[in-house]
């Protein structure tokens, strides 16, 4: 079964809204469990959802939760391991705020899985010279969307276009 059905029977109203943010939380969360990608189970995501989930609705999560497993697996030095970490849960963010369609996620994550996607690359030296250590890619959207707020900051424009290019490497499809 598609992970894609959820969004689905979420918008037919048959999956509540609560219960699909819990089965999105669980793709950033648990991996922080591990340090790398091999020891990620199944029972994992389930022992943390707020709820059991069953019927197919429990068989779409799984097909999800697979796809990341096998993205972290794909993904499993520790700097990789920790990048695709950060990547996945600034997507939560941007798909709670309506920024990333959750089947752009799926999509994305799936290609992530079958080594067809790679990691954001960002220069974070483009706008700023000293960063502090551990400075990741969910810490520089942050700093990007607090200059992006003031449209008068004079690295405005190079935070706007390090915006677009974070944005399409995490797949957001820019509106027409």
């Amino acid at each position: 079964m598609s992970p894609h059905k959820l969004e689905q029977w979420f918008a037919e109203g048959i999956l509540s809204e609560d219960t699909l943010i819990d089965i999105l939380h669980q793709c950033s969360v648990v991996p922080l469990l591990y340090d790398e990608g091999g020891h990620l189970k199944l029972e994992d995501f389930h022992e943390q959802l707020e709820a059991p989930l069953t019927g197919e609705v429990a068989v779409a999560a799984d097909a999800l939760y697979t796809i990341v497993i096998e993205a972290f697996q794909r993904y499993s030095e520790p700097e990789a391991y920790e990048q695709l970490q950060d990547s996945i849960s600034l997507q939560e963010d941007l798909c709670m705020s309506g920024i990333l369609a959750v089947s752009d996620w799926i999509d994305w994550m799936a290609r992530c899985a079958q080594g067809e996607q790679t990691l954001p690359e960002v220069d974070f030296h483009s706008l700023f010279e000293d960063l502090p250590e551990g400075y990741m890619v969910q810490d520089f959207h942050d700093d990007l969307t607090f200059i992006l707020q003031q449209a008068d900051h004079e690295k405005y424009a190079e935070a706007l276009r390090q915006q677009a290019l974070l944005y399409s490497q995490l797949g957001v499809k820019q509106s027409s």
